[in-house]
């Protein structure tokens, strides 16, 4: 991806979060992933850091939400568009 490219994506998408997120997450145990956050959090504001730390508790955020009764109701009901 070209720098030209990057800077048209939002903060979140930018290849430097991605990046951080993707190494965070690949850490083979807790400890490690903890030290590679302490890593990276000395390379990346404090805004890029809360981007990294969102996209890593996102699919735990997902998975909330679907157990939730709410969710389940929401999907139980047929939904058309007419």
């Amino acid at each position: 991806m070209s720098n030209r490219q990057s800077k048209i994506l939002p903060i979140y998408l930018q290849p430097r979060i991605l990046s951080a997120v993707a190494y965070i997450h690949v850490a083979p145990c807790h400890e490690i992933a903890l030290e590679r956050i302490n890593k990276i959090s000395r390379k990346l504001s404090d805004r890029e850091m809360l981007y990294v730390l969102s996209l890593l508790a996102f699919d735990n955020l997902l998975d909330l939400v679907k157990d939730s009764d709410d969710f389940k109701k929401f999907v139980s009901t047929k939904r058309t568009i007419h």
